[in-house]
């Protein structure tokens, strides 16, 4: 009976551990993420802390994918973040900020990828759960960290949609469809298997630390942001008639991400 016991305490305890490190990493990667919007279209954004000189002991960027910036009209947009309230729930907070000035962008972005980020201001009242950048991880463990069938999460606004009138994100999942996934100067990109939609653009991928294999597991459990979502794979079929022509896309449920070296890279043009 003692054997049987502590068998079952050892079992209890490899079944729970990993799912409470798996609750936390999805609670602070939606506590880092937001909907990015003018009121006529929108996409996913998520906030990084950057060490800064004094008297700021940090920047903090808003990280998104460039034509998000790019499809917003006007010279602000606002950033749906969230405060806290006395009864311990969430309210709406949302915030406007200059993404121009007069034409002239503001956001920086990379030389070769779909990459926007900005410097953010965030107002006393915000609950935000800032992603420190060394938690992007660095191009030289792709090839660890992806392999084909890893399974990752992903918080997103898809077609819009919010989680509840708060503006909490929708979190979903995804494995790793393509391989070889490094080296990343050779393969920028990676495919996940992952219905996406308008709206996800700009998305983190983070690595589902309740399904790492076990030879990573110990190494590299913790929030880890491994990409960014940047769009969908799809086929499009035109028809032509003599009354009528049609396009017709049709997703293929495969997104486009972009490894977190080129996220890390964009960040670093933030002066």
């Amino acid at each position: 009976m003692k054997l049987l016991l502590t068998l079952g305490t050892l079992v209890y305890l490899a079944t729970v551990a990993p799912a409470d490190c798996l609750a936390n990493e999805g609670q602070d990667i939606m506590q880092a993420t937001f909907r990015l919007t003018d009121g006529r279209t929108s996409g996913t954004a998520w906030l990084v802390s950057i060490p800064s000189e004094s008297p700021n002991p940090q920047k903090t960027v808003v990280v998104t994918a460039a034509h998000v910036f790019k499809n917003l009209n006007g010279e602000t947009a606002t950033l749906v973040l969230r405060k806290k309230i006395e009864d311990g729930s969430f309210a709406r907070l949302e915030h406007k900020f200059a993404i121009r000035e007069k034409a002239r962008p503001l956001w920086k972005q990379h030389s070769r990828f779909d990459i926007g980020v900005i410097q953010l201001v965030l107002p006393d009242d915000a609950h935000v759960k800032l992603i420190p950048l060394n938690q992007l991880t660095k191009g030289k463990s792709a090839s660890e960290l992806l392999p084909p069938a890893q399974p990752c999460l992903i918080p997103t606004f898809p077609a819009q949609m919010e989680g509840n009138r708060a503006g909490w994100p929708v979190l979903r999942n995804a494995t790793v469809a393509s391989f070889p996934n490094a080296p990343v100067n050779r393969h920028p990109q990676f495919i996940l298997d992952f219905n996406a939609f308008g709206g996800d653009s700009g998305a983190p991928v983070i690595l589902n630390s309740q399904k790492l294999n076990k030879q990573t597991a110990d190494a590299n459990r913790g929030l880890k942001i491994v990409g960014m979502i940047l769009g969908q794979h799809r086929q499009t079929d035109r028809t032509i008639t003599p009354n009528e022509e049609r396009t017709v896309h049709t997703s293929l449920g495969l997104g486009i991400a972009i490894h977190t070296e080129f996220i890390r890279e964009t960040i670093a043009q933030v002066k």
